[in-house]
């Protein structure tokens, strides 16, 4: 089993923990999508593909919720093979957004070089 952590920012603010703890207060359902989606993470670790998880290049990889509703996605990597880094997360509307957040806080990242 891996082992999943946030990013967190300079002033320790961790912006995926924000998300999903807005997100059990708005849509308890869908709350509990990506909460399973994420357990289901951490015991597959990378053998989780398809439909759920899918590389999207450069170290970066998608989780996806693809049920009905807004399509909640959280973008992580990964540390050695036991650690994974939430980066950034969303909606399928803010897709674009969210992937070049994840991309940048991925290239700010020190402990994944």
């Amino acid at each position: 089993m891996v082992e999943i952590r946030c990013w967190e920012n300079r002033n320790g603010r961790k912006p995926v923990k924000e998300w999903l703890s807005q997100l059990k207060g708005v849509d308890e359902v869908a709350f509990r999508k990506v909460d399973r989606l994420l357990v289901l993470l951490r015991t597959l670790g990378r053998e989780m593909g398809l439909p759920g998880a899918r590389y999207l290049g450069g170290g970066l990889f998608e989780l996806r919720d693809l049920g009905r509703g807004a399509g909640y996605r959280i973008y992580y990597t990964w540390v050695d093979e036991v650690i994974i880094i939430l980066l950034a997360a969303g909606d399928k509307g803010s897709q674009d957004r969210d992937i070049d957040l994840a991309r940048r806080r991925l290239a700010d990242r020190t402990d994944t070089k």
